[in-house]
């Protein structure tokens, strides 16, 4: 009789020992890592949109690990002198030897070009490695279907000063590209032409530069513009080649043609429903078929 009570209570301990496991493994089997991934910048002052940005998704998942990576290869070197920033890469390894499992990768880029397409085979990489990153799931980027342009349309202009009056112009201008998926701008210009008579798009590289689009500010005897970036920050294309004080910068170029211009110095990452939107597609990942290059 003692040894059967001995040999229970040896089998209650056993088993009670192999709950605590499996309970332990299937927690770690769910430990879950968010990855934001952005081109970067080295102006200071236009990290406030990342600071908005990394506060609302740490606000709506508390519980995930959060790491940030850039994708520019130069402003990673540079920031590695103050604040060191990981790649896509570095910061993938490093969410697999800590022990994550699943991680969700927010795109902070506006197109899907060459950028966000590196993105896309950097996660695929990772996936499915023995003893690391079981799920890799990836948010589009902020324009990549017809649905997403119009939207985007819709909250660029909800987002305006609301003292700009309705014969004056806003001219929202991104970075370009001589990708396929330059196309994503003249689509928004499309979009936004048909909320907005007096909105428009340019491109620092492309077909939409500032001779197109003067040009088209002219044809509608615009005699003010809201110029205003569209890039995820207010870094050094929109401090120096859109609102700096050469001769160059569009801001110049257009008060030189008799226009007053007014300056939107703030990146999308500081407009509360892009960011909103944002996060929610992070609830989504995984859920829906994610955007291919």
């Amino acid at each position: 009789m003692r040894q059967q009570r001995i040999f229970t209570v040896l089998q209650s301990c056993l088993l009670i020992l192999l709950l605590c496991c499996s309970s332990a493994f299937a927690e770690e089997a769910l430990k879950k890592g968010i990855l934001i991934v952005a081109f970067g910048t080295s102006v200071e002052s236009g990290r406030v949109s990342y600071d908005n940005i990394a506060k609302q998704v740490k606000a709506a998942f508390p519980k995930h690990e959060i790491l940030w990576a850039w994708t520019a290869h130069s402003l990673l070197k540079s920031a590695a002198k103050d604040a060191p920033m990981l790649s896509t890469q570095e910061a993938l390894a490093k969410f697999a030897t800590s022990g994550v499992k699943k991680v969700s990768i927010l795109s902070l880029h506006v197109i899907p070009g060459q950028e966000y397409n590196d993105l896309a085979k950097n996660a695929r990489a990772f996936e499915g490695l023995p003893k690391g990153l079981e799920e890799v799931h990836l948010t589009p980027p902020l324009l990549y279907d017809t649905e997403s342009v119009d939207n985007a349309a819709k909250l660029l202009l909800k987002n305006l000063p609301k003292t700009r009056k309705a014969d004056e112009a806003v001219v929202f201008v991104g970075h370009g590209t001589h990708h396929p998926a330059s196309v994503y701008y003249p689509a928004l210009q499309y979009y936004m032409s048909r909320l907005d008579g007096n909105a428009f798009i340019g491109t620092f590289e492309g077909d939409l530069d500032f001779e197109a689009v003067s040009k088209a500010l002219k044809v509608k005897g615009v005699k003010k513009v809201w110029l205003a970036p569209l890039m995820m920050v207010a870094g050094d294309h929109a401090l120096n080649d859109l609102f700096g004080d050469e001769a160059d910068s569009w801001r110049q170029q257009l008060t030189a043609q008799g226009m007053k211009v007014e300056a939107v110095a703030k990146g999308l990452g500081e407009y509360p429903d892009i960011v909103k939107q944002r996060v929610e597609q992070l609830r989504d990942a995984g859920k829906a078929p994610e955007h291919k290059e």
